[in-house]
């Protein structure tokens, strides 16, 4: 694992380094990602066009490793930049999950835009509440509060959701609902996991 993150590392570095000379500040490559995923959204919920949609979430993404990528080559690293990236993640996150509400999804169980709130309310948003307002109310400190994991975090929740996105258009898009499904009984887990972790800090 941490030679993976090394060169995860590594890879960023050198993605900074190439394009710290492009006139744009971090925050603006993250103000960019943003603009990006809205594009995204539109087209998904405006044209059904889920994988054009998909490619420019993608590129969104990129934009958004790029923002960190190019403040550290520029040694422009600022508490409000990783603040504004943050944010920025959650929007782009649920303008994703908010645009497919537009498209004919199956129904399992209930109607699939459930689905999709779950994901956004039990999955974007609470873990990432409840390290906050843990860290907020004192109850941990800021470095136990940026150690709580948890089973499903952003990138497991974001793999999950993206390979069964890809077995839908591949071959059924109840497979995607299903993804989502995983996602909310995961990310539930992952959220009483935290709140177990604040009550119990050496758990």
């Amino acid at each position: 694992m941490m030679k993976q993150d090394e060169g995860l590392k590594g890879i960023q570095g050198a993605i900074g380094k190439a394009l710290a000379f492009i006139p744009l500040t971090p925050n603006q490559w993250t103000i960019l990602s943003l603009l990006v995923a809205l594009a995204a959204g539109a087209v998904i919920a405006l044209q059904y066009n889920i994988l054009l949609g998909l490619i420019l979430f993608v590129i969104a993404a990129l934009f958004d490793m790029i923002d960190g990528a190019v403040a550290r080559a520029r040694k422009e690293v600022s508490a409000f930049g990783g603040f504004l990236d943050g944010v920025v993640d959650r929007f782009v996150e649920a303008i994703f999950l908010f645009s497919l509400m537009f498209v004919p999804l199956p129904s399992i169980f209930v109607d699939a835009k459930i689905w999709l709130a779950l994901t956004v309310f039990l999955g974007t948003c609470m873990p990432s509440f409840v390290r906050a307002y843990a860290e907020h109310k004192g109850v941990v400190s800021k470095e136990k509060a940026l150690a709580l994991g948890g089973i499903c975090e952003r990138s497991e929740r974001l793999g999950i959701i993206i390979i069964g996105l890809a077995a839908g258009l591949a071959i059924s898009m109840e497979y995607f609902i299903y993804a989502l499904m995983l996602v909310c009984v995961l990310s539930l887990i992952t959220v009483f996991q935290r709140i177990l972790a604040v009550y119990h800090p050496k758990v």
